[in-house]
């Protein structure tokens, strides 16, 4: 299906996300523009700025998540044999709201390690999000998560590594 769409050249990851985005924004008539960087062999950085950026932001940066998921798929899809990750940011919208959820997360970690019992962040989560918060909360093997709900959007359940098997 992608090499008919490109014609069945063989682009890298990153000029793949830069011209299916270009053109997005293109037909769609938005005043952005974007940088697309490859950072890492598995790692694609958008940025995407413009006039129309406040448009990705509204609604806790939900059309800006929905692009991610979008081009994370194509990005897997095209490149089945790698493990690419796509990530997309206007303006440090992203790598704001990270930094806040994080200390969410540790200020919860701490409270579940002085009161020995499972916390929970109770503010649903998308899957990037949690990916996240899992990875920033496990690396000091103190704390133990997992992911709580249905859906898209679920909570985290945060127990001392000690007592995970009771959470």
């Amino acid at each position: 299906m992608f090499k008919k769409l490109f014609k069945g050249k063989e682009k890298p990851p990153g000029e793949l996300v830069e011209q299916i985005l270009q053109d997005l924004l293109e037909k769609g008539g938005f005043l952005l523009s974007a940088e697309v960087e490859q950072t890492e062999e598995n790692e694609i950085f958008v940025d995407i700025f413009g006039e129309d950026e406040g448009l990705l932001k509204t609604k806790e940066g939900r059309l800006l998540l929905a692009l991610q998921t979008y081009f994370n798929r194509v990005v897997q899809q095209h490149f089945s044999g790698q493990n690419v990750f796509v990530r997309l940011d206007s303006g440090s919208f992203f790598k704001e709201r990270e930094r806040h959820l994080l200390e969410l997360a540790d200020k919860l970690r701490k409270k579940a390690l002085s009161t020995g019992r499972p916390v929970y962040l109770k503010k649903a989560l998308s899957p990037f999000q949690r990916r996240q918060v899992h990875q920033f909360l496990t690396q000091g093997g103190e704390v133990k998560t997992s992911s709580v709900g249905e859906g898209f959007y679920k909570n985290i359940c945060i127990s001392p590594a000690a007592d995970f098997s009771d959470a």
